[in-house]
């Protein structure tokens, strides 16, 4: 069947072949990612485990009612995952998400957010607050990990004053970002966002390493800090 569509597609080859290359990278990686976020190792908490990432069944139940987590398993997942390793590694005991939609990636997380949410579903502490505002009102060296997804791009131009609280406040960070989106409206926040213009956000701290959360058009990346230091 294969072969005897190649044939067919043959005479075509000079007209699809301009249309094919462009994407390729996008499609493929797309595919791979998607094979990863659906294979990646389920780790096993204790039933008392203080904190852990949402596990693939949780998330799910969460994406039946909510739509805006149906296509976005992929960046979530390899966020889960970095921030099991982190957990794990560190023996992380304590965690704060900024701005999720509905639950954190971090089960027994608290969380800040701009104001009150009644659909948030969290079991921990929730912290009304502006995060382009400083000082945050969080004690020093108060979490473990800090998670940001798809909600640093929203700070305005406050993001490096973000990044320092981040370090005053964790010991710990993953941030996703969405890169080199291109949108109708070029004041988007989300317009051509460099991975080259995030990392100046965390200057001078470099990343311990940026994992791709998902590729294609609208790609992002997850920045990963290990052991941060305070600010001086």
């Amino acid at each position: 069947m294969l072969t005897r569509l190649r044939k067919l597609l043959r005479p075509l080859r000079p007209i699809l072949l301009p249309l094919w290359t462009p994407i390729r990278p996008y499609v493929e990686n797309g595919i791979r990612e998607t094979w990863r976020a659906n294979h990646r190792r389920e780790r096993v908490y204790r039933a008392d485990a203080p904190i852990r990432p949402l596990t693939r069944a949780e998330y799910d139940a969460i994406a039946e009612t909510h739509p805006y987590y149906r296509a976005r398993w992929n960046y979530m997942a390899a966020a889960a995952d970095e921030a099991g390793c982190l957990i794990e590694g560190g023996d992380l005991r304590s965690a704060i998400e900024l701005g999720p939609h509905i639950q954190p990636l971090i089960v027994g997380a608290d969380v800040m957010d701009l104001r009150t949410n009644d659909e948030l579903v969290s079991y921990g502490q929730v912290v009304v607050h502006d995060a382009t505002k400083v000082p945050w009102p969080i004690e020093d060296r108060r979490y473990d990990l800090f998670v940001a997804l798809q909600v640093f791009e929203h700070l305005k131009d406050k993001q490096p004053d973000a990044f320092r609280e981040v370090r005053r406040v964790a010991r710990n960070a993953i941030i996703s970002l969405p890169i080199d989106w291109v949108m109708d409206d070029p004041t988007n926040c989300h317009h051509m966002l460099s991975n080259e213009r995030a990392l100046s956000w965390f200057a001078p701290v470099v990343p311990d390493r940026v994992v791709v959360g998902n590729g294609g058009r609208k790609k992002r990346l997850i920045y990963v800090f290990e052991g941060l230091q305070p600010p001086a």
